[in-house]
């Protein structure tokens, strides 16, 4: 009996150990730290090539965890100085929590970088923060339409409350209450510098994705280059203006023709079977681009809408200018590109076109609609208008669904003068995260949205054929950007390096004979020449640039992309040829593979990026 009795006291003595453990608010905090990190791992999976990226991304947020440990272990040696002097007392106090509130900022800056990649496939930047804070009314239609779908998912609100509870619990013993760290601060600061003495090891391996290769650095890491600047010296800039890019003239059809350019937001190349051979979510435009032209290699010259809307209408590549209005170091608005020298809409408007843009949604965000009224745009239609105002169910930034999207753009075409041309610009914005279906309901992920795009696609495409608009008009479909969703396998088996920049390019016309399929390489950026020489006698193409409704349809030489992964980097494809440019300043230079004649890109990179001096 006395054995027994002695192994129950022992046990009880354990479980009253561990349950002092379990109730620590430190111990929650540990558990969230592991779940994150595995989180973050199961996210990242997917695109990552090589068997080891759990461990290297252990190495690396070892440093993240050393910080968090050396703000609790200041923390908690604050909160044990006993001192006489009730000043002196009060003063540590403070300090006790202002590290602890570190130490949590820390880690809740961890989680917001792994939800960063989940939804937008991209990192956790400073620079996108000083981009996307002044823009709060965006970021809550974001939420809104979140919500929306969160009141058809309550098992994960449920769960979400289970997670949430002991997580405030912790957070508030923390912050509200004294603490005393049953381990000594000496010993938690010794195990932070190991820590951070881990990730400074150079490990014998490397891991990386297909194309991001420091996938797995932590978000410090990642920012790094944040802080390096890339504007010129004067003499170097001075230069570069001086520079005029050398033009190449041909003849042009002389045809003029309505031009309808459709920008459909996250519209990938992975969507279609047709584009990829990957999903099988668009079987209109499927349909409509073997029946017409499509361009099977066509590119995006960024990674956002930002970047689509200034390559297909401003006629230039969308490189962070060195001066933009936030920061030094690069956190562009459209308002930063309000002096581009070529924009189509002024071009057009000055041989006599009518010009108009109908978007779907927010257009105030980042400064659009001035930029469009700058690019020469003589009519904007945006959600203020009254057809779209009596739309009740709202989507991200605050959007319309597209079927009422596109009854407007039809309605304006119909109204649109008999005796002159028009180009006419329709942006959609529903199909954008997170993923709401037309009646603002719960969409089970990213395939039934893409579905309806497909769906009201192909109801645009009957209604413009009805109204015989193809007998004297060409549309032009395309995306804004590859979805901000994470890379496929297959997508890389097919398209390798350029797998980021991959979007539907599709023309319809019955006015012009163009041959079934464009091959050919082209990018988003040759539409404005493209529409120039549909409608001009003579149309100049500047360097890697090129033209697909010319006779005959003329490449560009090469492909570039300002990267999302690493905002200081550029994809060049020139053929098969592909290589890196790391934007620095005067010492802008190729930093992996090979394309011929590279002076010349580095001189269209310097040149896109060159503002007089401030």
């Amino acid at each position: 009996m006395n054995q027994a009795a002695g192994k129950n006291e022992q046990r009880e003595r354990i479980a009253s150990v561990l349950g002092r453990v379990v109730a620590r608010p430190e111990f929650t905090i540990a558990i969230v730290f592991l779940a994150l990190l595995v989180y973050k791992f199961m996210v990242m999976q997917p695109a990552a090539r090589g068997p080891r990226l759990l461990l290297a991304m252990i190495q690396h947020d070892s440093a993240i965890f050393a910080l968090i440990l050396l703000f609790y272990a200041a923390g908690s040696a604050a909160a044990r100085w006993n001192s006489p002097d009730r000043v002196r007392r009060t003063l540590a106090t403070i300090v006790s929590k202002l590290c602890l509130l570190a130490s949590l900022l820390v880690l809740l800056v961890y989680a917001i970088d792994a939800v960063v990649y989940q939804f937008f496939n991209t990192r956790l930047y400073v620079a996108d923060v000083i981009t996307f804070a002044p823009e709060w009314r965006a970021a809550l239609t974001l939420v809104r339409s979140g919500l929306h779908i969160l009141r058809h998912h309550r098992r994960w609100i449920a769960i979400g409350l289970v997670v949430a509870l002991p997580i405030v619990r912790a957070c508030y013993k923390l912050l509200a209450e004294p603490v005393r760290s049953p381990v000594r601060g000496r010993l938690l600061a010794a195990v932070a510098v190991l820590l951070a003495a881990v990730s400074l090891v150079p490990f014998p391996f490397t891991v990386f994705s297909f194309w991001d290769r420091f996938l797995y650095q932590n978000y410090v890491e990642r920012n790094e280059g944040f802080f390096i600047k890339t504007n010129f010296s004067d003499a170097f800039r001075s230069g570069v203006l001086a520079q005029q890019p050398g033009q190449v003239c041909h003849p042009g059809r002389a045809r003029r023709l309505n031009v309808i350019l459709l920008i459909v937001e996250s519209l990938s190349a992975y969507d279609s079977h047709y584009y990829s051979g990957i999903e099988d979510w668009t079987p209109r435009l499927d349909g409509i681009a073997r029946q017409e032209t499509a361009l099977t290699n066509f590119y995006a010259n960024g990674w956002t809408t930002m970047g689509g809307l200034v390559s297909l209408l401003g006629r230039t590549f969308p490189f962070v200018p060195e001066h933009t209005a936030y920061n030094p170091f690069g956190a562009p608005m459209l308002t930063d590109y309000l002096d581009l020298p070529q924009p189509l809409a002024r071009d057009l408007n000055q041989q006599g076109y009518m010009t108009e843009f109908i978007a779907g949604g927010d257009t105030t965000f980042i400064g659009q609609e001035k930029w469009l009224k700058a690019m020469g745009f003589q009519k904007v239609v945006g959600i203020s208008d009254p057809r779209f105002v009596v739309q009740k169910i709202r989507g991200p930034f605050n959007s319309v669904p597209d079927k009422l999207l596109y009854n407007v753009a039809e309605q304006e075409v119909a109204g649109m003068p008999k005796d002159k041309p028009f180009f006419l610009t329709v942006q959609t914005f529903w199909s954008h995260r997170p993923f709401t279906d037309q009646n603002g309901g719960r969409a089970d992920g990213e395939e039934p949205v893409v579905r309806e795009v497909d769906a009201q696609i192909g109801g645009l495409y009957d209604q413009l054929m009805a109204a015989g608009f193809f007998q004297n008009g060409v549309l032009f479909l395309t995306g804004d950007h590859r979805a901000p969703e994470r890379f496929r396998k297959e997508e890389y088996e097919r398209f390798g390096a350029s797998t980021p920049a991959r979007i539907p390019g599709l023309i319809v016309t019955h006015a012009l004979n163009l041959p079934r399929v464009l091959p050919e390489d082209f990018q988003q950026r040759d539409f404005g020449a493209s529409v120039e020489s549909l409608i001009s006698d003579q149309y100049c193409l500047g360097p890697q640039e090129g033209s697909f409704l010319s006779d005959p349809p003329t490449p560009s030489s090469c492909i570039l992309q300002a990267r999302g992964d690493d905002r200081d980097l550029i994809y060049v494809k020139c053929g098969k040829a592909e290589a890196t440019v790391h934007v620095a300043g005067d010492a802008t230079r190729f930093v992996s593979g090979g394309v011929p004649d590279e002076s010349s890109i580095i001189l269209t990179v310097n040149r896109n990026r060159a503002r007089p001096a401030q």
